[in-house]
């Protein structure tokens, strides 16, 4: 057989596609400079077929000349200098809540952080932390309207007090949120507007200092409610804006928001579907309602009110079968469970669900089917996560199985093993590393802990699927960026740490697609390029197998297809 060229081959393709014409069955057929597939029985093509939100073939025009003799079909030869890969899956990302701070709250995190609008500078202590803070105070004109912050960090800020607060302002209500979201610091002013005085002690919640205008876990209940009514102007909707513009130029077509999703018919849940749920929209979401949501009246049983919760989905928007339950505090707080020998400075870790509560919250779940997602970070956290696992799989025995340990930031080799003989699942937080590996290494517990936080390379070899996410706002909505953070074990100033417990490349690179898409139950839809499955594209300048490993995390994201549709990433504005 005579082997053609490539420019020969792809004028003979085009020629031949002016002869087809255009009908409702017509194929799509897309040529690009290579389609990885992340398929291994077969891990590179040139061509992929597509009709409607399907792929039908993959290969070269030889492999896919039976389906073109069959049917009509055009040729789109838009990334034939582009690479196509499976499109990027985030599964643990917080929509709402993202909005909620990245666009209500003026952001003063220790690192940098880039948005559609620009670049927010970042603030890596005390001095020039309070000098933005009063910088952006003094630019509004009215001194009564609230003002809402988001990223402070007492690891690089230094401590923070109502006290604090006053000095910045006495009459401005001021609203400081801490960097993991786990905490609130409010000034004089902002408890009198809310009408919070030293009353709330007395409820003898765990995680209040009113003297000190603080609230942090189980105490921010107190204070929640307060907060939203001071918004005087609901942003919410162009948050989520911004937020679907992170994640389209992100390269993701899929994401799962485990544990904020908000209830069918409110004002969140109407504000989600206008902006997540139309045709303009490049991406799926996933709904996973925190367990504390599924509260069922007398009659009625969890499957009831999942039923119910299913009967609004849509194909971008849509309540799966799973459930998110929380064992401890904040990693960036240093709120996790830790075992001995603890934290160096002698603090102690919070716990979100009393350890002697996890199981009977997560059984009726279990029993009743769910995939269970557990918000878990401290190596004391995970010992009663896999303890309630152990004890559900005894009493109630489940095949193919999904309890994912989400974030997982502090662990031991024994806990990796024995995930991998429960059958765990653990979906990591790859921007942990980068960003609190060298800071944690001085300050709470060590270079030994710290070289090793997110322990992903233990787990794959005991045999455990590992998955990475963004869990946006706690990082940015970069897979590639996560790629090389877990790959590399690369910190922000550059040190490597604990490169023993690294992954390849590949399995990497499998954490944001084919396994991802198995943790979420979608492996058969979603996470490779192989007939039958959406076509789900992300589309590339360079393939991640062929760039020096230190390129993954800059390599240009043009764009995706989703579904069949093309979508060019919006571009950052300067």
């Amino acid at each position: 057989m005579t082997t053609l060229t490539r420019p020969i081959l792809l004028t003979l393709v085009w020629f031949l596609s002016l002869s087809a014409s255009s009908t409702a069955d017509e194929l799509t057929v897309y040529v690009a400079k290579e389609i990885v597939t992340m398929d291994p029985s077969m891990p590179k093509a040139t061509m992929v077929a597509v009709r409607d939100d399907r792929i039908v073939a993959v290969g070269s025009l030889e492999t896919l000349r039976p389906w073109l003799d069959a049917h009509d079909y055009r040729i789109d030869e838009t990334f034939n200098s582009h690479v196509l890969f499976p499109g990027f899956i985030d599964p643990h990302l917080h929509p709402g809540f993202a909005a909620s701070l990245l666009h209500r709250n003026h952001i003063i995190t220790a690192e940098d952080w880039e948005l559609p609008t620009g670049t927010v500078q970042g603030v890596p202590d005390r001095e020039s932390y309070f000098a933005r803070l009063r910088s952006l105070i003094s630019q509004s004109e009215d001194t009564n309207e609230p003002f809402f912050t988001w990223g402070w960090n007492s690891y690089w800020h230094g401590p923070l007090t109502r006290d604090d607060l006053d000095h910045v302002s006495k009459t401005r209500p001021i609203v400081v949120t801490q960097r993991s979201a786990h905490e609130v610091i409010l000034n004089t002013a902002a408890l009198n507007t809310m009408n919070i005085g030293p009353e709330v002690e007395e409820r003898n919640l765990p995680g209040v200092d009113w003297k000190a205008g603080r609230f942090w876990e189980a105490g921010q209940s107190i204070v929640r409610q307060a907060i939203n009514a001071l918004v005087q102007n609901n942003n919410d909707a162009d948050g989520l804006s911004l937020v679907a513009n992170l994640i389209h130029r992100g390269g993701v077509t899929t994401i799962a928001d485990p544990g904020t999703a908000p209830t069918v018919g409110s004002a969140g849940w109407n504000r989600l579907q206008k902006t997540f749920d139309t045709e303009h929209t490049p991406f799926r979401t996933l709904l996973f309602p925190r367990a504390t949501s599924y509260s069922v009246r007398p009659g009625t049983t969890l499957i009831d009110k999942f039923e119910r919760a299913t009967s609004v989905n849509t194909s971008r928007l849509m309540f799966r079968k799973g459930v998110k339950h929380f064992a401890d505090g904040a990693m960036f707080a240093q709120y996790m469970q830790l075992s001995e020998p603890g934290y160096i400075d002698g603090h102690k870790g919070e716990w979100l669900t009393p350890p002697e509560q996890l199981e009977p919250e997560i059984a009726p779940f279990w029993k009743a089917g769910f995939d269970i997602n557990i918000h878990v970070n401290g190596d004391r956290g995970v010992d009663v996560t896999l303890n309630a696992l152990d004890t559900l799989l005894h009493e109630t025995p489940r095949f193919d199985i999904r309890y994912i340990l989400q974030h997982f930031g502090i662990s031991r080799p024994d806990q990796a093993r024995r995930a991998g003989r429960l059958g765990a699942t653990v979906s990591a937080t790859g921007y942990y590393l980068w960003l609190l590996g060298d800071k944690w290494s001085a300050v709470g517990i060590g270079p030994d802990r710290a070289d090793r936080m997110i322990r992903l390379g233990t787990l794959v070899r005991n045999g455990v699927v590992v998955t990475l996410h963004s869990d946006l706002p706690m990082g940015p909505v970069r897979p590639l960026l996560a790629v090389w953070s877990v790959v590399t074990r690369k910190t922000s100033s550059g040190t490597v740490r604990g490169p023993e417990e690294a992954l390849t490349l590949d399995q990497a690179l499998k954490a944001i697609t084919i396994d991802a898409a198995w943790s979420l139950r979608m492996d058969h839809e979603i996470g490779s390029i192989a007939p039958g499955k959406k076509a789900d594209f992300v589309v590339l300048d360079k393939n991640p197998y062929s760039v020096a490993i230190d390129d993954v995390k800059d390599i240009h994201i043009w764009g995706t297809v989703f579904e069949g549709t093309v979508y060019p990433a919006m571009t950052t504005a300067n």
